[in-house]
């Protein structure tokens, strides 16, 4: 991507905050977090009703934990970040104060897909940020990177326009302290979903966050839009017809804490995936014996649920990430 298409929609800043907030925990771990409270944030009325997946970041929260002062050190050159804080007057860790994601089913760029007719939409992705934005010098920088602006349902847009002349990606300015960024159908899509039928609208999903109730982190969605996005091993792949939604939701200062949750479409298929689960634990158990720091975060790891209901909780203690800081210090002298 070139420097004009990475400063006009700002992928940097959402790039740049999910690293900073849900980086560090994905790569030892293997998991990704996101961040909220119970009931969702003012945002979802931003968030299309069909959209099939939605997270929410609280960075703000984040930036102030203990986690975060925990690895600050290990971070890369922050040299980019600064650059683009530079050339846009956005602060990463200060002017962001939450972030909402959402995968929208036909709001991608067009693509000609192999075996389909051309001309198809690819899925988009909607991010939703808060905090504060100079909105004169974004404008003044898409412009002079060759973006154009407009006006669509009383919202201020600038495009990134495609070598072709069709817009591509975009940035919409929604509210005083609110942008959307993605593709251009997925702004518009969000601007028409301010205006009614929005994700609230979606009673489904909405029961799904509103069980997270407590928690101040929170990702929800069908299983098979998760599915399609992730690398699952074989046997979860063969139970993707008999899963239905998925949730995780966990909290962030010192240590980790959190809960995966899934729902099947049985009760049957609820006490096979939980088997299959259990199976997958006394696996890791048994390949984490000989490393203590590893097993601890095993044996964190509870299954429950009943009916077809599949819970997975855990709770890391920040001791255990005494032993990961130590590592990645190793890995970086190397």
């Amino acid at each position: 991507m070139s420097k004009k298409t990475r400063y006009f929609v700002l992928t940097a800043a959402t790039i740049l905050t999910v690293g900073l907030t849900t980086g560090l925990v994905a790569s030892y771990m293997g998991m990704g977090v996101a961040f909220s409270k119970a009931a969702g944030p003012d945002e979802l009325q931003y968030v299309p009703a069909d959209a099939a997946v939605v997270a929410y970041a609280n960075v703000r929260d984040v930036m102030n934990s203990n986690f975060r002062e925990r690895f600050r050190k290990l971070e890369p050159d922050t040299q980019e970040r600064d650059e683009f804080q530079q050339k846009t007057g956005v602060n990463i860790e200060e002017d962001i104060n939450s972030v909402v994601a959402a995968m929208i089913p036909g709001a991608g760029n067009v693509v000609v897909a192999p075996g389909g007719p051309e001309g198809a939409s690819e899925g988009g992705v909607l991010i939703l940020a808060r905090g504060r934005f100079e909105q004169s010098r974004l404008e003044a920088l898409a412009l002079e990177h060759g973006g154009k602006a407009e006006e669509y349902g009383g919202k201020r847009l600038l495009t990134h326009v495609k070598d072709s002349g069709d817009p591509d990606m975009a940035v919409g300015f929604l509210e005083a302290d609110l942008i959307a960024l993605g593709s251009y159908s997925a702004i518009k899509k969000s601007i028409d979903a301010g205006r009614g039928n929005n994700i609230v609208s979606n009673t489904e999903l909405m029961r799904q966050v509103n069980e997270l109730d407590g928690s101040n982190a929170w990702a929800v969605g069908r299983f098979d839009a998760i599915a399609k996005s992730a690398h699952l091993p074989s046997e979860l792949q063969a139970q993707i017809p008999t899963i239905q939604w998925f949730s995780a939701a966990g909290h962030v200062n010192g240590g980790l804490s959190g809960v995966v949750k899934a729902e099947a479409k049985d009760d049957a298929s609820g006490q096979n995936l939980r088997d299959m689960i259990r199976g997958f634990l006394a696996l890791a158990k048994m390949q984490a014996g000989s490393k203590p720091e590893m097993k601890a975060m095993v044996d964190a790891l509870q299954l429950s649920g009943e009916g077809k209901s599949v819970t997975l909780s855990f709770e890391v203690p920040s001791e255990i990430f005494d032993v990961l800081e130590q590592m990645g210090a190793q890995h970086l002298k190397r």
